[in-house]
């Protein structure tokens, strides 16, 4: 694609090892643009717009699972080496429990919902610091990488009600019933859209590695 989001550089001293991993590339772009201030040289970001960019890499997440099934342990690998199958066993329990529970309740399947508890952290916390946000966002982004390796059908659901919510968000900018852009590295795109340019730049400037 011409106009990348992210216009990743490889050196000729390229070493895999130092590379930054895919899940790093989605928190670097959630994280930015996003409020923040400096206290004694840490940077602290609003608990808002952060927990805004933590609904939205869950649903990313979920939109890059579906599309690129076979990427998944690739993208864990990069993050939980060898953990790969303990991870998606523990995540897919924890999901099994709120679907089901949503089933039960009849409750409308909507992306903050999967990750509500995270949601009340961080919604504790007036300010968050570097760390903390850079966690939360790649556990939700994973964490909906799974939702789309376990339950897929879900994962399209969610993935779906997102961009709803995003293109109502959007046509109320335009139309200057809201004076902010809905949040995300690119609202102006689908999250299958955002998720292909990503996941192409990624490829072709870095790649994976083969989990044995």
């Amino acid at each position: 694609m011409s106009d990348r989001i992210i216009p990743l550089h490889v050196s000729e001293e390229f070493n895999e090892e130092d590379s930054l991993a895919f899940t790093d590339v989605i928190v670097v772009l959630y994280l930015e643009g996003l409020p923040f201030h400096t206290h004694e040289s840490e940077d602290y970001y609003e608990s808002g717009p952060l927990t805004e960019a933590v609904i939205g890499s869950f649903a990313l997440g979920c939109a890059v699972g579906i599309d690129f099934q076979k990427k998944i342990p690739l993208v864990l690998q990069q993050t939980h080496p060898n953990e790969i199958e303990y991870i998606i066993a523990n995540c897919t329990s924890a999901l099994d429990e709120q679907i089901k529970h949503a089933k039960d309740t009849m409750q409308v399947l909507e992306p903050e919902d999967f990750v509500d508890e995270l949601l009340k952290a961080l919604e504790d916390s007036e300010n968050i610091d570097t760390e903390t946000a850079q966690n939360a966002i790649s556990m939700s982004f994973e964490y909906g990488l799974i939702m789309a390796h376990s339950h897929r059908s879900a994962a399209l659901v969610l993935r779906n009600a997102f961009d709803r919510s995003q293109a109502e968000a959007l046509k109320d900018f335009e139309e200057e019933n809201d004076d902010e852009l809905p949040s995300g590295p690119d609202p102006y795109q689908t999250l299958q859209s955002l998720g292909a340019e990503i996941m192409e730049a990624y490829e072709s400037d870095i790649g994976f590695s083969q989990v044995d």
